[in-house]
């Protein structure tokens, strides 16, 4: 696969790395991201605020990467089979 000329690699969050999409954007799992800042020596919540202002807010125009969520983070209740 081949990166996007767009995607941004948010650096010190390598390990946080968990694939890459069909169009080419970095795909960073959003627990990873905080257990990172949170052994850093920042709270879970100072972790949370902190993604929250200062790293989504580098997504432009829908160009960069893309955070995934734990999928308790949604109401799966909603979707019918």
């Amino acid at each position: 696969m081949i990166l996007s000329e767009n995607a941004i690699y948010l650096h010190g969050l390598k390990d946080a790395i968990v694939g890459v999409s069909s169009c080419g954007k970095i795909i960073y799992d959003y627990q990873k991201v905080v257990t990172i800042f949170v052994k850093q020596g920042m709270t879970e919540q100072e972790a949370i605020d902190y993604i929250d202002y200062n790293v989504m807010g580098v997504q432009v125009n829908g160009d960069g990467f893309i955070m995934m969520y734990d999928k308790n983070f949604i109401n799966l209740e909603q979707f019918s089979d």
